[in-house]
């Protein structure tokens, strides 16, 4: 089976990552019905839209997190979540770790020498 749809989806979802989710309007932009939508994304991709879309929004979290000294709240705002308590449970269900633990782990620190030698610490 192809997966043409869901990819088509996916793609719309990344580009689209900090608007609210409203599948009835997602399945609008497709042309689908809501049944639609949840069947053949579901059949082609193995999971919800929903869920695609929180684990997308984990993996920008994540990468913001490491590479931005934006707060956890303006992290929340950006991939999509009014709630930074709604945006830490779904972040700590995909990573194991609350946005702040995710922090101080894996925080990534420029060496302030490293752009000319090519290399980060």
């Amino acid at each position: 089976m192809g997966r043409e749809f869901s990819l088509s989806v996916k793609r719309w979802l990344d580009q689209n990552l900090s608007a609210r989710y409203d599948l009835a309007a997602l399945a609008r932009e497709f042309h689908v019905s809501t049944r639609t939508m949840l069947r053949r994304f579901g059949d082609e991709a193995g999971e919800t839209p929903l869920a695609y879309l929180q684990t997308a929004r984990a993996r920008r979290a994540t990468h913001l997190l490491e590479t931005t000294d934006r707060t956890v709240a303006r992290i929340a705002a950006d991939v999509g979540y009014r709630d930074p308590g709604s945006f830490s449970g779904i972040f700590a269900r995909h990573t194991g770790r609350s946005p702040r633990e995710y922090r101080a782990v894996f925080r990534r620190r420029c060496d302030p020498h490293a752009s000319a030698r090519g290399t980060r610490t």
